[in-house]
Parts: C-alpha cells; sequence; structure tokens
C-alpha cells in the first residue's frame, strides 16, 4: 500500500516535467531563421532594460508575457473590430484572462508570431485557444547579446530561451 503514494508522486513528477518546456534558439538556427534577432529586437523595443552579465554579455528578460487574444468572428458586423482579432499583451502579468497587471507590451502581435514559430517547432506550449479565445503564456523570453562578437554574420552573438509555464 505504501507504494501507491510513492508511484503516484513519480508519476506526477514525470508529467510535470513533461508539461512545461524550454527551448533555446541560437541566432544561426536552421530550423528558427531570424527568430532570435527579432526576439531581441522585440525586447529592446519595449524598454526592457539589459543587465551586463559579465565577460560583454548582455542578457535582456521579459518575465510572465501573457496575451489574451480574442477572435471576434462571432461578433456583430456594427462592431469595429467584428472579423478581427484584437491582442492585449503584458509583461509581470498573471497567466489568467482579461488580465490587467503588468506594463502593456505594445508589439504583443510580433512577439505571438514568434512564440507561435518556437512552440511549432517542438519542446514547449505557449498558447492554448478554446471558444473563440487565445491564452499566450511564457514565463520567460530571455536573450542573450555577446556584444565582443562584432560579426554580425556568423553566428554567435544572439542567443535566445523561451520558457513556458504548462
Amino acid at each position: 500500500m505504501k507504494a501507491l503514494p510513492a508511484a503516484f508522486a513519480f508519476l506526477s513528477a514525470l508529467t510535470s516535467a513533461s508539461i512545461s518546456g524550454t527551448v533555446t534558439v541560437p541566432d544561426n538556427s536552421s530550423a528558427l531563421p531570424g527568430v532570435t534577432a527579432a526576439t531581441a529586437e522585440l525586447l529592446l523595443d519595449a524598454g526592457l532594460k539589459p543587465h551586463s552579465a559579465g565577460g560583454g554579455l548582455l542578457v535582456v528578460e521579459a518575465r510572465n508575457f501573457h496575451c489574451d487574444q480574442v477572435l471576434n468572428s462571432a461578433t456583430e458586423a456594427v462592431n469595429m473590430h467584428a472579423g478581427l482579432p484584437t491582442v492585449k499583451c503584458r509583461t509581470n502579468s498573471p497567466n489568467k484572462r482579461g488580465a490587467t497587471s503588468g506594463p502593456l507590451f505594445n508589439d504583443g502581435r510580433s512577439m505571438l508570431d514568434l512564440l507561435k514559430k518556437v512552440q511549432g517547432a517542438g519542446g514547449a506550449t505557449f498558447t492554448d485557444c478554446a471558444m473563440g479565445y487565445c491564452g499566450t503564456f511564457a514565463k520567460s523570453i530571455k536573450c542573450s547579446i555577446d556584444t565582443k562578437i562584432d560579426n554580425f554574420s556568423n553566428g554567435g552573438r544572439w542567443n535566445c530561451t523561451f520558457t513556458d509555464a504548462q
């Protein structure tokens, strides 16, 4: 009888580990070309401050990135949003529909496109959709910039890690 709780705890740990995921994308990734540089651009353009990690390495991170996307396909035609999905994204926000805490992330649509690409490559799940609503949540989107590399064509300058919280 004591084996049953131990087995349950073991299976729970396996399930939890397989549900959440982290994907690291280097700037020279052939599977996700351009994703790393575009992600770093969006984080910096959003006003997130890079921090020195030493040795010429800067790190910029968005934590608790949450988006609400409403598809609006069932909205009446008189509504200006009818047929057009609306998107609102925030950082430092709970993974909760309609969350209003945390600063707005102005280019959320572009970041959603990048997260979809990363999710499509496998290893992490950021978006869940049902009944005309999609919620997207990333526990962390962290990019490093190696300022010692001055030839941007050879790779190695940018590296991004995407962590879900499923």
